[in-house]
């Protein structure tokens, strides 16, 4: 949101914020009560995009396993301990195609991706998003 300017009749100018904008900008300059209010209303803004179903959390294993980078479906196999070859018939794919999409070749259809999740046990959201990423 852009500040509002207003003038006063003597010419002074006054500059309106939000109580979120100025709360940041009190923040930045090390208030310690305006970075606890901020840290509150991150926190409220986080637990209602959880709440609303507009994000969710990242399971460790997931996220350590991307940061070793390891491709996601790599991640889900390897955490949940499956072959290849496993993995592979429970997606309803050869080991040809895992071997590419793990290998970043190809893109795996949301079909895909959504009967990796089913057979991990994992949230479908956790694997369409990281594709749905990598498109952009």
């Amino acid at each position: 949101m852009k500040p509002q300017i207003l003038t006063t009749t003597s010419g002074e100018e006054l500059i309106v914020l939000t109580r979120r904008e100025y709360d940041v900008l009190l923040a930045q300059l090390g208030d310690e009560d305006a970075e606890d209010r901020m840290t509150i209303r991150l926190v409220d803004e986080a637990r209602a995009a959880l709440d609303a179903g507009t994000e969710f959390l990242l399971p460790v294993w997931f996220s350590d396993g991307l940061m070793a980078n390891r491709n996601p479906i790599r991640t889900v196999r390897e955490h949940c301990s499956r072959t290849p070859a496993q993995m592979a018939q429970a997606a309803g794919i050869t080991e040809e195609q895992l071997a590419r999409f793990e290998s970043g070749k190809a893109l795996p259809p949301a079909a895909i991706l959504d009967a990796i999740s089913a057979d991990a046990g994992i949230d479908p959201r956790i694997l369409r998003r990281m594709y749905e990423e990598t498109d952009a």
